[in-house]
């Protein structure tokens, strides 16, 4: 299987979009569709990845998705779990900004005590 297909593969498995793994390897997003397209990457880019994803590059070389998929493909429980971490994931930013948006408005209010 071609490189590029892997990391899409795994990076899915990982529930991660193309914006979410750019990030966490410090490269854009359409760095990283352009190696899930085309398989071309860098030793550094790909070691990278892989660190993220949670794979060896031994383990990488051996990845074959049918095998892998075989879990997933009757299992919504895995789908379920990968939707609530992205849930609890987005409740505690939602209570960051909250939080956010209150200090904002009661430093708006001290400013405008002291027209």
């Amino acid at each position: 299987m071609q490189v590029g297909k892997k990391i899409k593969m795994l990076r899915a498995l990982k529930g991660l979009t193309q914006d979410e793994l750019a990030i966490k390897i410090n490269k854009t997003r359409a760095l990283v569709s352009h190696i899930e397209q085309t398989g071309k990457v860098n030793s550094h880019t790909l070691a990278a990845i892989l660190k993220i994803l949670g794979i060896s590059s031994d383990e990488f070389e051996k990845f074959d998705a049918q095998q892998s998929l075989k879990p997933y493909k009757n299992s919504e429980n895995a789908q379920t779990d990968v939707l609530k971490e992205k849930i609890e994931h987005y409740k505690k930013e939602n209570k960051a900004l909250k939080e956010l948006i209150l200090s904002q408005k009661k430093l708006i209010t001290i400013l405008e005590g002291k027209k």
